[in-house]
């Protein structure tokens, strides 16, 4: 069953709001942990239905454009990998409480700063690593430029994560699998972007990974971040999209 509710108040004219929510979920682990699976290469063995619980409240300020939020997890008959394809799962309840902070900076009349910092601990003796610590900012233009009908967001991204041992990942099943041996320490990605409008035509590119970028050996993006042990992300990757809607 999956039980959900919610509850959304405004507290002011000027669109300050309070969100409450419940959910609790219990499953069957996905199917990938049965034994008729594909990816299945172990022992055959009883899993019990994971029941995942979350409450989650936050707290918007329209004036300062500032929003508050916590959200507490509570997970029992965790199911996950381990040493690439063994199946494990955790009895014990363990809990996760994540904070995060939302709030967007005017330094100019069109100039924006959208940053999102994130600060989650888990409780418990339980094989999960999280990082501690997760910012997303986003700095740029947006508005109109050169005429009305151009509405444009330009700018730069970057994310960052503090370091930690993060899952390893397993070509064989195609799944994430705990490791406790293997910290990873990236840069922060960094990326440019241009988003645009134009009536009915919209456009976006993405220079992404710029934090790739050495002069090690030659000037080239080879600095590379890592989405998990011996799994690194690309180097400088170009993104282009197109939306056109034509009307007669």
């Amino acid at each position: 069953y999956d039980v959900f509710a919610n509850l959304k108040k405004i507290v002011s004219r000027k669109g300050d709001y309070v969100d409450l929510s419940f959910r609790n979920v219990n499953r069957t682990p996905s199917f990938s942990f049965d034994s008729r699976s594909s990816f299945y290469f172990v022992t055959p063995k009883d899993l019990n239905k994971e029941n995942i619980t979350l409450i989650n409240g936050s707290f918007y300020l329209a004036k300062p454009a500032l929003e508050i939020s916590g959200n507490y997890f509570l997970a029992g008959n965790y199911a996950y990998y381990t040493d690439n394809y063994k199946v494990q799962q955790e009895n014990a309840l363990f809990n996760v409480l994540q904070i995060s902070l939302g709030k967007v900076f005017r330094i100019g009349k069109r100039w924006l700063w959208h940053t999102d910092v994130y600060f989650q601990q888990k409780a418990g003796n339980v094989d999960l690593n999280l990082p501690l610590f997760f910012t997303r900012n986003r700095f740029g233009y947006e508005g109109t430029l050169g005429f009305k009908k151009l509405n444009i967001a330009t700018g730069f991204e970057l994310k960052y994560h503090t370091p930690y041992n993060a899952d390893g990942y397993s070509p064989a099943i195609g799944k994430f699998f705990f490791q406790d041996s293997v910290r990873i320490s990236n840069r922060p990605d960094i990326a440019a972007y241009i988003h645009f409008r134009i009536r009915n035509f919209r456009a976006f590119i993405r220079a992404e990974n710029l934090n790739t970028i050495t002069v090690e050996n030659g000037f080239g993006f080879r600095h590379n971040n890592f989405a998990a042990p011996d799994q690194p992300y690309p180097g400088l990757n170009f993104r282009l999209s197109v939306y056109w809607t034509f009307l007669n």
